[in-house]
């Protein structure tokens, strides 16, 4: 259940598009740099269906920083770098630590009407393999992903809508485990469906999104199930509060849904400051 929290709470934040006139599709305006910092932290209450007690973990996750540059008006590209630290409270503890995988995601908007269409592609790069150790694992996948999103959102109802499809595509990881030599996985691909709506109040931006992620079943090598297929359900809600060159960003992310659990209560709390120049 653990690996399937981790994967969750990673692709939620994998792709984060925005261009100027809304925050769930930030985008950086042209020949202008945004530098965030980002702090999340992690709390679960799980229980797979087949087990007898809960799981429980908490930690650091999606901690780290991005930069991202625009092209022009219609591109962006943006670099992100962030780590995990997390631990369960049974004993002996579990525990997942490292950097994640870096991402390099290009980002674009193109005006229709009233809408604009939103779409990109983030790559998540494996600088390493994944490794686990008895009760330890890493928090590198130990493969390449890609990650085309396409979505739209006009303005309506006092203020902005809109919806994203995103979708992850894994290639083969390699997994080293400690006294039995490296593992090979592959599948596991992720599609993901989000509606939000964001309104101002004054120069507050306060935004909510639903959010739906199907995850297929990943193999070893050998052909065995490695992770069954799960879908997951959750919520966001974010705010963005702007002070000249720097805005402070508050984000609650509470996923309480998944088809494989008999409880499921995952909650990330994040706060972000960014910087443009």
């Amino acid at each position: 259940m653990f690996s399937k929290v981790i994967a969750a709470a990673i692709v939620l934040a994998s792709v984060s598009a925005n261009a100027a006139d809304n925050e769930f599709f930030f985008q950086s305006k042209a020949g202008q740099s945004d530098v965030t910092a980002r702090l999340g932290l992690l709390s679960t209450n799980t229980k797979d269906k087949d087990d007898t007690e809960d799981t429980k973990f908490s930690g650091l996750i999606n901690t780290g920083a991005s930069y991202e540059y625009g092209i022009n008006d219609q591109f962006s590209v943006e670099g992100a770098l962030a780590f995990t630290s997390i631990e369960s409270d049974s004993s002996p503890k579990s525990k997942i630590n490292g950097l994640q995988d870096p991402t390099v995601t290009l980002k674009g908007n193109s005006a229709m009407g009233a809408s604009t269409l939103r779409y990109g592609l983030g790559v998540g790069l494996a600088l390493q393999k994944a490794k686990i150790d008895g009760n330890e694992a890493s928090a590198a996948s130990g493969g390449f992903s890609f990650n085309p999103y396409v979505g739209m959102d006009t303005e309506a109802a006092g203020g902005v809508i809109g919806g994203r499809l995103n979708y992850t595509i894994n290639m083969e990881r390699t997994i080293e485990i400690e006294g039995a030599g490296d593992a090979k996985v592959k599948g596991g691909n992720a599609m993901g469906l989000s509606a939000f709506y964001e309104t101002k109040v004054t120069d507050i931006t306060f935004g909510g999104a639903l959010n739906y992620v199907s995850f297929a079943e990943s193999e070893n090598e050998n052909g065995s199930t490695a992770t069954d297929s799960y879908n997951k359900l959750g919520l966001s809600a974010y705010s963005v509060m702007p002070m000249g060159t720097f805005a402070l960003i508050p984000r609650l992310d509470y996923d309480f849904s998944n088809s494989e659990a008999d409880k499921y209560n995952v909650i990330v709390l994040s706060v972000a400051g960014r910087f443009n120049f």
